[in-house]
C-alpha cells in the first residue's frame, strides 16, 4: 500500500499529459455531473460528448427537465439508447431534485440513489465531482487496474462489494482536488493502458510497483 501510494504522483502527471477530456469533467456543477453519469452509464463517453450541449441546453436545471414530456427526453439522448431506461432514470433523478429538494441535487449517496437503476457508481462519481468527497469510484477499469496492482483476485462485481469500496477509499487521497484527480486518472489507465486483453504495461506509470506488470 506504502508502494502504491509512493506511485501517486507519477500517477497524476500521467493523467494530466494523457487524460482524456470530456465536458463534465469541466464541471463541478452538481446537476451536470449528476445528470452525466445517468447518460454515461452503459455508454462510451463520446457518445455522451455529442449530446451533452443539447441536453443541457434544453434541461439546465431539474425544474427544466421535469417539465416536459417523456417523449422530448427521449428524442435528445436518442443517440445514447436505452431510450425507455434512462428517461425513467432522468424523470425521477428530476422529480426527486425538482419536488423532494426544491431544485439542489442531495449530497447523500443513498439520496442520490433513490432513482431507478442509479447505483453506488453514480452516485458516488456525483460525490466526488461534485461535492469533492474523498471516494473510489469502483468500476470495472478502477478495479482492474488496482486488482493487477496489488495481484489480488475481486469479486466478479466488484462495484457491489463493501468490502472492495472500504479498502479502496483507504488509498484515495483526502484532499478533495487529489482525490478527483486520483479517480479520474485510475478509470483512464484502466480504459486506456490496463486493458482487459492487452494492457500496454511500458506506458503504464504503475508497471514498477505493479505485480502483475509484464515488463
Amino acid at each position: 500500500m506504502d508502494e502504491f501510494l509512493s506511485m501517486l504522483p507519477d500517477i497524476l502527471v500521467w493523467l494530466e499529459n494523457n487524460g482524456r477530456v470530456y465536458p463534465w469533467r469541466e464541471t463541478t456543477d452538481p446537476w451536470h455531473v449528476y445528470c452525466s453519469e445517468i447518460l454515461l452509464q452503459r455508454t462510451r463517453g463520446d457518445l455522451v460528448a455529442n449530446v451533452y450541449d443539447d441536453f443541457f441546453g434544453r434541461f439546465p436545471d431539474a425544474e427544466a427537465l421535469y417539465s416536459v414530456a417523456d417523449d422530448e427526453i427521449r428524442e435528445i439522448i436518442a443517440p445514447l439508447g436505452f431510450g425507455n431506461q434512462r428517461t425513467r432514470t432522468l424523470r425521477e433523478v428530476a422529480t426527486l431534485v425538482h419536488v423532494e429538494y426544491n431544485g439542489k441535487v442531495p449530497d447523500s449517496e443513498e439520496e442520490l440513489k433513490k432513482p431507478w437503476r442509479v447505483g453506488p457508481y453514480s452516485a458516488r462519481a456525483t460525490l466526488v465531482f461534485a461535492f469533492n468527497r474523498p471516494l473510489s469510484l469502483v468500476d470495472a477499469n478502477f478495479a482492474r487496474v488496482l486488482s493487477r496492482f496489488f495481484d489480488c483476485e475481486l469479486s466478479s462485481q466488484p462495484h457491489k462489494s463493501d468490502s472492495v469500496y472500504r479498502v479502496f477509499d483507504g488509498v484515495v487521497p483526502r484532499e478533495p482536488g487529489l482525490a478527483r484527480s486520483f479517480n479520474l486518472a485510475l478509470l483512464d489507465l484502466g480504459a486506456e493502458i490496463c486493458t482487459p486483453s492487452s494492457p500496454d504495461c511500458q506506458a503504464c506509470p504503475l508497471s514498477a510497483g505493479c505485480r502483475s506488470s509484464r515488463i
